[in-house]
């Protein structure tokens, strides 16, 4: 993928946009938020566009951006490649689409399908296994924080996820920090509180992969992120993109973020 290519020959980490559609969207939606996107200069090697949309919806994405730059990625895939585990797709199949990112450790997937940190390794073990790029995401619950907790809760969720990955496959990652209590509510972390939950989470990776190849990771922000906060979020000097949420199913919305990206280059 674009990404495995470019990112050890990186000094600074690609600016990353993904929208994830969660379990939303129509085929009416691909049409008319790829026509949007595609109104931009997408030339730079400094900024990927990626669209998550539920699996139904892949096949057709990857048809409306077969010539662009923009990416397709999955919301999920299963932690084994083949198997009778009906209902799931493997990142071998996405693979086998062309599909370039998969998004890991969705709070919602911890949540509501209970996903524990052995099956989110096994699953980044396959994601990369298959060259395809994870979107690793963790974050504190609202508890956590006003606890004083969140650096210690988002630091062992990183630990335990990266645990068995070598340092070129950490470097290859995309991480997405989340705050639980941000995430569809509205409520946004203000750019110093996200700011300085991405220096701390530079500085885990300093200890794991060293300064220089931890320089080279993207580190996103999501949780209510939209076109009017976008550019103060993303002006902060460690936050390097964003995993967008409702805002990605709004042509305009999304096109603000994008816009805002472009601008900081």
């Amino acid at each position: 993928t674009l990404l495995f290519n470019l990112k050890l020959g990186n000094t600074v980490p690609t600016t990353i946009i993904a929208g994830n559609w969660k379990m939303n969207g129509s085929l009416a939606l691909a049409k008319e938020l790829t026509s949007a996107i595609e109104q931009n200069d997408l030339s730079s090697d400094a900024l990927q566009v990626v669209i998550c949309p539920p699996y139904v919806y892949l096949s057709q994405l990857q048809s409306l951006t077969e010539k662009t730059r923009i990416s397709i990625g999955a919301q999920n895939s299963h932690t084994h490649v083949s198997g009778a585990y009906t209902g799931e797709v493997s990142a071998k199949m996405l693979q086998e689409f062309g599909i370039e990112y998969c998004i890991v450790g969705h709070s919602e997937r911890r949540e509501y399908f209970q996903e524990s940190s052995e099956e989110l390794r096994a699953k980044l073990r396959n994601t990369l296994d298959h060259q395809i790029t994870p979107i690793f995401c963790f974050g504190e619950s609202l508890e956590q924080r006003e606890a004083g907790k969140h650096e210690e809760t988002v630091i062992l969720q990183l630990e335990e996820g990266l645990a068995e990955l070598s340092l070129e496959e950490i470097t290859t990652c995309v991480l997405a920090y989340e705050p639980i209590w941000a995430i569809g509510t509205g409520k946004v972390a203000t750019p110093e509180q996200a700011n300085q939950m991405h220096l701390s989470i530079r500085r885990f990776l300093n200890t794991r992969v060293g300064n220089e190849n931890s320089q080279k990771i993207s580190i996103l922000y999501g949780g209510s992120v939209n076109g009017k906060n976008a550019h103060e979020l993303l002006s902060q000097p460690e936050i390097n993109g964003a995993l967008v949420g409702g805002a990605s199913l709004q042509a305009e919305n999304f096109n603000q973020i994008i816009q805002s990206a472009q601008s900081l280059l």
